[in-house]
C-alpha cells in the first residue's frame, strides 16, 4: 500500500485538512476523473466494478430476504441467532452496493447515495424489533433502538441534504467502523455486549457474527471515504482491501472448516475481491 492509500484512508477518519466541508462529487465527475488516470492492470475499471456489485447484489439480497436459509448454500445450518445476524450484514452488504452504484453510476450525489443505502438495514432492524425476533433472541433492544434511530437520522440528514449531513456520515462510519471491528475480531465480546447470553452464542452465531462484521467494515471505510472526498473508484477499491484480508483471515484460521463450510465456494468471492482491488486501487 503506497502513501497515497494510507494519506486517502486517513481521511475517513480525520476529514480534509483545511477543515472545510468536503465536496460531494457527482457520478459525471467520477467518471471524468477515472477516463484520465485510468486503472490499474488491463481490465475496465467501470465494467469491473459493475460485475463485482452485480456479483455481490445476488449475495446480499439473499442475506437480507432469506438470512434463515443463505448460509445452507454453504453447507451450514443456520441457528435463530444466526439467521438474525445474517439478516443484519445483508443490510450493510446492501449499503456498500447501493452507495458504490449510486455513486458511481447514477446522477446522484454522494450523501443521496448514502442517504438511500440506509433505507435496507433501517429496514430490517425496524421489522426484528415490531416482529419481536430481537427481543426473542436476547439482544438488548436499548441498543436496537439507538441503532434505529443513528441509521434513520442519517438517511433523513443525507436525503434532506440538511447541512450536517457530511457529519451524520462521518459519525454512522465510525460507530458502524468500532461496532464491526469487534464483530469480525472478537465475535464473543460483541455477542455478549448485544446482550446475548453464553447459551446463545454457538458456533454458527460466532460465525454468523464475523460475516456481519467483515461486510460493515467494508461499508463503514467506503462511506467514510466518500464523505472525505476520496475518488468513488479508489473508495470502493480501499474499502475492499480489510475484505481481502478478512477472506484470506477465514481460510487461514479454518473457520470454515471448523463449521463443515464449503471453503471452495469462497474462491470465487476472494478472486473478485482480489481482481477488483487490484483494478481500482492502485
Amino acid at each position: 500500500m503506497n502513501l497515497k492509500v494510507l494519506a486517502s484512508l486517513t481521511l475517513v477518519l480525520f476529514g480534509t485538512s483545511d477543515g472545510k466541508q468536503p465536496f460531494v462529487p457527482k457520478a459525471v465527475a467520477t467518471k471524468q476523473a477515472l477516463s484520465i488516470r485510468g486503472g490499474a492492470g488491463p481490465l475496465d475499471p467501470a465494467l469491473t466494478a459493475k460485475v463485482f456489485l452485480g456479483s455481490c447484489t445476488a449475495q446480499g439480497v439473499y442475506d437480507y430476504l432469506a438470512p434463515n436459509k443463505s448460509l445452507g448454500v454453504y453447507g451450514v445450518t443456520a441457528d435463530d441467532v444466526s439467521t438474525l445476524l445474517t439478516g443484519v450484514g445483508g443490510g450493510l452488504l446492501l449499503m456498500m452496493i447501493i452507495t458504490a452504484y449510486g455513486s458511481l453510476f447514477t446522477n446522484m450525489s454522494t450523501l443521496e447515495a448514502i442517504g438511500l443505502a440506509q433505507i435496507p438495514i433501517t429496514v430490517n432492524n425496524l421489522r426484528t424489533i415490531l416482529n419481536g425476533d430481537s427481543k426473542a433472541n436476547g439482544l438488548s433492544m436499548s441498543g436496537q433502538w439507538i441503532k434505529l434511530a443513528i441509521t434513520s437520522f442519517t438517511a433523513h440528514a443525507c436525503l434532506s441534504g440538511a447541512d450536517y449531513a457530511t457529519v451524520a456520515v462521518r459519525t454512522l462510519a465510525v460507530v458502524i467502523g468500532l461496532t464491526t471491528i469487534q464483530c469480525r475480531f472478537a465475535p464473543n465480546a460483541a455477542l455478549k455486549n448485544l446482550g446475548l447470553d453464553e447459551t446463545k452464542r454457538s458456533s454458527i452465531a460466532i460465525f454468523a457474527t464475523k460475516i456481519l462484521g467483515h461486510h460493515g467494515i467494508v461499508a463503514a471505510i467506503l462511506i467514510g471515504a466518500l464523505v472525505s472526498n476520496v475518488d468513488a473508484y479508489k473508495a470502493l477499491g480501499y474499502a475492499q482491501i480489510p475484505g481481502l484480508l478478512s477472506f484470506l483471515l477465514f481460510i487461514h484460521t479454518g473457520d470454515f472448516n471448523k463449521l463443515g463450510f464449503e471453503a471452495t465456494k469462497a474462491y470465487p468471492w476472494i478472486a473478485a475481491v482480489a481482481v477488483l482491488v487490484l483494478t481500482l486501487s492502485f
